[in-house]
């Protein structure tokens, strides 16, 4: 498969390097994309199954990409004993 390379300053590829994570998808699909007009396809995330550390129970790990607040936390456990 050939290669295409060409330039952009610092700011211009961060830019695109977010864009394409915006899109869960690579540089290259982004870029290719983006350069023949293509509707990104939708397919299924990755799954990713890993062991709780402590635990030790199975659980997706790519389920959700949502950071978790500490004022959640502490909803959350309010409860606790």
């Amino acid at each position: 498969m050939p290669v295409l390379t060409f330039k952009v300053s610092e700011p211009e590829a961060r830019v695109i390097r977010a864009k394409a994570r915006a899109t869960r998808s690579s540089l290259s699909a982004y870029l290719r994309r983006a350069a023949l007009g293509r509707p990104p396809d939708n397919r299924p995330v990755k799954v990713v199954r890993r062991r709780h550390p402590v635990s030790g129970l199975i659980y997706n790990a790519a389920a959700s990409r949502r950071t978790v607040t500490d004022d959640e936390i502490r909803a959350a456990l309010a409860d606790f004993p």
